[in-house]
């Protein structure tokens, strides 16, 4: 029975990392197109996209997306049934959708006036110290394997802090020999 379960955690495990580089790979395509999309906006209008834009267009293709993918998978009328048969539920989605639009008001404020790097700093930063509360708080625990993640993750943010901190310190000392 344990060989059983040690071979499912490695599965799951597997499966996890491919989420896990999957997911890193799409913040990586998805930052640069967010650029090049602001940019092109810029170019073609005069002005910069607002928050709102983003929030808008992103959901609006989302929806679109869910919407075609349910359908094709069969889900879309089972899914409206759920929903009928389960009127409470409306409740906990449009609780759960507001949550939502106000978190979305800060991760696209912070794309729209600086980039989508800074926001994906922000949101590591914010996972770290809620897995450290987690930890210190809740008495959680963390393997090896965790806090290994926990020290490079913390690594690339404090490299990135110390690039930008020598960067923004390099034009003041030109300045000053001139």
């Amino acid at each position: 029975m344990a060989k059983k379960s040690s071979k499912a955690g490695a599965a799951s495990s597997s499966v996890g990392l491919m989420c896990l580089l999957g997911a890193l790979c799409c913040d990586g395509y998805t930052g640069g197109q967010q650029k090049a999309l602001q940019m092109e906006t810029k170019k073609r209008t005069g002005k910069m996209p607002t928050q709102y834009d983003l929030m808008f267009w992103i959901n609006f293709f989302m929806t679109c997306i869910a919407f075609l993918v349910a359908l094709a998978l069969g889900e879309l009328p089972s899914g409206i049934a759920f929903l009928t048969e389960n009127p409470e539920i409306l409740r906990k989605i449009a609780t759960f959708s507001l949550c939502s639009a106000i978190g979305q008001n800060f991760i696209f404020f912070t794309i729209a006036e600086f980039d989508s790097l800074t926001c994906t700093t922000i949101t590591t930063t914010r996972k770290i110290f809620s897995v450290l509360l987690s930890i210190f708080v809740k008495g959680h625990s963390l393997n090896g394997q965790g806090w290994t993640g926990i020290a490079v993750a913390s690594a690339g943010i404090l490299g990135e802090l110390d690039h930008k901190l020598r960067k923004g310190k390099a034009p003041k000392a030109k300045k000053a020999k001139e």
